[in-house]
Parts: C-alpha cells; structure tokens; sequence
C-alpha cells in the first residue's frame, strides 16, 4: 500500500505538468494518478486544481500493536496446533500458551502474553492467513458391501442427539495408491460423537478378524467405554464375526444408508484431517509400514490430536427459504480432552487420569515425534 508521502511526492509532480497541460493530456494525466493513487476521480480532480499547501500536515506511522514478538509466539502456538484455522486456534491460545511455557518450548515478556490473552479472532485470522496447499490426488472407493447380515442390523441416520461419550462412527481407509489390486494397509478410523475423540489403527487388507483385532486394541487404550458404534456397509464391519463379539459386549449396533456418505458425516472428515492429511494417497503395503504406522496411531498421535487439537461442533443450522444459503453455527472450540473433562457423565476418577496425562506432554515433541515417523514411512515408499 502507498505512503502518504510518496502520493503527496506524487501530487507535487502531476501538478506541475497538469497545470501546465492541454485538455487531452489533462485527461491523460488524470487517469495515471488514479490508477496510482486508486482515489475517486472527483476527488482527484479536486486535489489536482487546488494550489500546493504552503506546509503539509504531518504524519506519523501508528505503530503496530500486535508487534512481531507478538506474531511470532502466535506462530508458534499455531505450528503446535498443526497449522488448524484461526476459529480453533483462537479460544485455545490462553491454554496452550500456558502448556508451551510450562514446557520451555516459549519465553515471552509480560506484555507479550498479555497482548495475546486479549487478542480479537479477527486479529488471528489476519496473522495467520494463507493458503493451505491440498493434495488433489484422489482414488476410488473401496467399501465392498458386507452380506446379507446387514439386514439384521438397524440404519441409523439423520443427526445425533445428545448422547453420551462412547458412540462411535466407524471407516476404513485404504492406503492402496492409484491401484486397488491385491492386499494393502489399511487404517481403521473410530471417532467418539459426544467428545470428538479420535482412535486409528493399521490393518492389513480388510479382513474381517483383523479388523475385530485392531479394534479391541482400540477399545483397551480408551479411558470411557464403548456403548455403540456405527459404521457404514463396508465387509470389514458387516460380518458374522464382529456381531457376535458386538452382541457379546451389548453394544448398540448400527449402520448407515447405502451410498449416503452424510450419514457419517463424522467419521468421514476425520477421515480427511487424521489420515489423509497426515498419511497421504501412497500406496502402503510392507509389513514395516504397518509397524510404524501402528506405532504412530497408538503413541503419539493418539495424544496430540486428543489433547492438543481443538474441534468445532454444529450447534444450529437455519436455512433462508427466499435466498436458499444455509447459517450454520459452532460452539468455541475445544479438544476432546476438554470435552470429556466437561461432560457430566464421565467419572472423576476418569477425569483425573486424563488430567495426569496431561500434564506429561509436550506438544512441540509430540509434533516433532510424528514427523520422525512419518519421514521413516516416505523412506519405505523408495
């Protein structure tokens, strides 16, 4: 953006020449001030006809507020919440600022966390703009359609209602690259409704019994237990050998819609932000590649995504009948961690281990931690 000063520099040059000018060069010379100054050109012809100021007014640069100190401890704070938007990022800044400090990952002045305490959401977004870049590569489904069970199961679907932490939507993703063919890695997806809190696991292929498999792993490392889940039709899930285990535990068992991917609208943008975005479109097919992904999910992405990476949850969604736009709001952001420590049906005893855990991590060396691991995934590919 121009300076004052130099469109007053400006000013003083064109008016010598415009004084002095023609009518059509006038209009010439018109023209190319505007289009350098982007004022309105009665304005400027009104600059342009008056007599120069014998002293011009003086003015000084305001100076910033939100000074670089300020925008560089924001970027730290957003580079620990793994570049989220500025919508998360906002309410989370008070709590993670106190975790980085805690950890010796920040030093900053008084007057620097003050600022930040007292930051507008606009003013986050303003920082932080820029464009996130997304890979467009994309492969085609490979949900098989389980068997003639799945009239057995019910169809849930519409939204969910106030339920209590331990319903979980449940998918698969496959890591098969741009060629289905043959037996590849494949990462089971659960995520809690009431809490947003987020599990995966490797698989390889989709069999039935290793699919059960990795999912009663899931079901120990979890602090509340299952009530329900809810997958889609996929053959992994709709089987003989996961309804009797699902029977055996008295779990709630339900099933999407065919072909109605909103039924599981959950599930299947955790899909895109838990695996797609940390993993990518490669194709994963080596045993050690199941190793480091499994160690992945159950350490240190576990943690970092569950008590450090805050969620937005849909509270109304109104729709204007004359223009046809849907409004949709959101709750304040918050991470799955604070979510169970606020919801009254989760035990205190619960609450407590959660909050020792807590206290032990580090989200600087988790974040640190997961790009190890997943530079020792991009070495197998070679």
């Amino acid at each position: 953006m121009m300076s004052k000063l130099s469109k007053r520099e400006y000013l003083t040059e064109v008016k010598k020449k415009y004084w002095k000018a023609k009518k059509k060069r006038k209009s010439q010379l018109l023209d190319d001030f505007c289009e350098f100054t982007n004022y309105h050109r009665k304005y400027a012809l009104e600059l342009l006809n008056q007599p120069l100021p014998a002293k011009w007014k003086r003015y000084r640069q305001r100076a910033k507020y939100y000074d670089q100190p300020v925008v560089d401890t924001l970027n730290v704070i957003w580079e620990a919440l793994d570049g989220i938007c500025a919508e998360r990022v906002h309410p989370q800044i008070p709590i993670i600022l106190k975790k980085l400090i805690e950890c010796d990952e920040l030093e900053i002045t008084e007057e620097v966390r003050e600022k930040l305490l007292r930051i507008s959401l606009g003013m986050v977004k303003n920082i932080l703009r820029s464009e996130k870049t997304r890979s467009l590569v994309r492969i085609r489904g490979t949900t098989r359609p389980g068997t003639l069970l799945k009239y057995q199961i019910a169809i849930r679907y519409g939204p969910w209602e106030d339920v209590d932490p331990g319903f979980f939507e449940m998918d698969t993703v496959s890591h098969c690259g741009d060629n289905p063919a043959g037996e590849y890695i494949s990462s089971l997806d659960l995520i809690d409704i009431a809490s947003g809190w987020n599990e995966q696991a490797a698989i390889y292929g989709k069999g039935e019994r290793a699919t059960l498999e990795q999912f009663k792993v899931i079901e120990a490392d979890l602090s509340f237990p299952v009530l329900g889940i809810d997958p889609d039709n996929g053959g992994e899930f709709i089987n003989w050998v996961m309804y009797r285990y699902i029977r055996k535990k008295e779990y709630n068992f339900t099933r999407s819609r065919p072909f109605h991917k909103n039924d599981n609208a959950h599930i299947e943008q955790k899909n895109w932000t838990a695996i797609r975005q940390l993993i990518g479109y490669a194709r994963l097919d080596k045993p050690e590649q199941l190793e480091i992904l499994n160690d992945l999910y159950r350490n240190e992405w576990r943690l970092y995504q569950n008590f450090f990476l805050p969620i937005m949850k849909l509270e109304t969604k109104t729709k204007n009948l004359e223009t046809g736009k849907t409004r949709k709001r959101y709750d304040q952001a918050k991470t799955p961690y604070q979510r169970i420590l606020n919801h009254p049906k989760i035990s205190q005893e619960i609450k407590d281990m959660l909050e020792q855990t807590y206290k032990g991590l580090n989200p600087v060396k988790l974040r640190q931690q997961i790009k190890v691991k997943i530079g020792s995934l991009k070495r197998t590919l070679k």
